[in-house]
C-alpha cells in the first residue's frame, strides 16, 4: 500500500501516456491505410503518402541514413584519435598548444564548400568528406581535452604519485577518468556539429539526409525538405543522447556529484 501511494501518481501517468499513444496509433492506422498516391495531397506542406505509400522511400531513407552515420561517426573517430594525440603533445610541450590551437581553428574556419571543392579534386567523394569533416572536430575536441586534463585537482594528481604511479598509470587510472567528463562533453559537440556539416557533402554527391532537402528546395518540392531536416535533427538528438547515456554509464560518481 505504501509503494502504491508513493508510485500511484507515476503510475497513473504512464497509463494514460500509453493510453494516449495506443489511440495515436490506431488513428495513425487508419490514415495511413487510406493513403494514395492517386488522390488528392493529404497536406499542403507534407504529402504523407511521400513517406508511407511511395515504394522507394524506405529504401532510400535507409541508404541516406547509413551514409549520414558512417559520414558523421568515422569523422568523430578519427578526430577523437588525433585530438588525442594533439593533446598530449600540447600538453608534454606547452608551447605547442598555441599552434595546436589555431591550426584547429583554421581548419575550422575554412568555408566546408571550398573545402569539400579542393579535396574532391584529388581523391574520392567519400574521402574527402570524412577528411573535411575530421578536420571540423579537431579543434572542440582537442581544446576539451587539454581543459579537462588541467581540471583535474592536484590532490589527486599528489595521491596518485604518493602510490608509486608511473605518470602512464596515473594518466590512465587518474587523469583521464576525471577528465572524462569534459572529454565525452566536447565529443557530443562534435556530433552533433558534424551531423549538420554532413549536408554541405550534398555538393559532392553525398549528404545522407541533407540531400532530400536540397533535392526538394530544386524541385520546388516541401515534404523532402521537411522530411530530411526532420530526419537529421532526430539523428543529432539521438546521437547526443547516445553519447550523454555512455557518458552517464562510464562516469557514474560525476552523476551522483550533480544530483547531491
Amino acid at each position: 500500500m505504501n509503494w502504491l501511494r508513493r508510485r500511484g501518481p507515476t503510475v497513473l501517468l504512464a497509463l494514460s501516456a500509453a493510453v494516449l499513444i495506443g489511440l495515436f496509433a490506431w488513428w495513425a492506422k487508419v490514415r495511413i491505410d487510406r493513403l494514395s498516391l492517386e488522390t488528392q495531397s493529404t497536406s499542403t506542406w507534407f504529402r504523407w503518402e511521400y513517406l508511407f505509400v511511395r515504394k522507394r522511400t524506405p529504401g532510400e531513407l535507409e541508404a541516406m541514413g547509413r551514409q549520414h552515420i558512417r559520414l558523421t561517426v568515422v569523422p568523430v573517430l578519427a578526430g577523437t584519435v588525433i585530438s588525442a594525440v594533439l593533446a598530449a603533445v600540447g600538453r608534454r610541450f606547452r608551447w605547442l598548444l598555441g599552434p595546436i590551437y589555431g591550426f584547429g581553428a583554421f581548419l575550422y574556419a575554412v568555408p566546408s564548400l571550398a573545402l569539400f571543392g579542393i579535396l574532391s579534386t584529388y581523391t574520392s567523394n567519400e574521402t574527402s568528406a570524412t577528411v573535411a569533416l575530421t578536420s571540423y572536430t579537431l579543434l572542440i575536441i582537442t581544446r576539451n581535452m587539454v581543459e579537462g586534463l588541467d581540471a583535474v585537482p592536484p590532490a589527486a594528481l599528489d595521491a596518485a604519485d604518493g602510490m608509486g604511479m608511473s605518470p602512464l598509470q596515473r594518466l590512465r587510472r587518474v587523469e583521464i577518468p576525471l577528465a572524462l567528463p569534459a572529454i565525452l562533453t566536447g565529443i557530443r559537440i562534435a556530433t552533433v556539429t558534424t551531423v549538420g556539416l554532413v549536408g554541405i557533402s550534398a555538393v559532392i554527391q553525398l549528404g545522407g539526409f541533407a540531400t532530400l532537402i536540397f533535392d526538394g528546395f530544386e524541385r520546388r518540392y516541401t515534404t523532402p525538405m521537411i522530411l530530411g531536416t526532420v530526419l537529421s535533427i532526430l539523428l543529432a538528438v539521438g546521437l547526443d543522447l547516445l553519447l550523454r547515456g555512455v557518458e552517464r554509464f562510464t562516469v557514474p560518481w560525476a552523476r551522483r556529484r550533480a544530483g547531491s
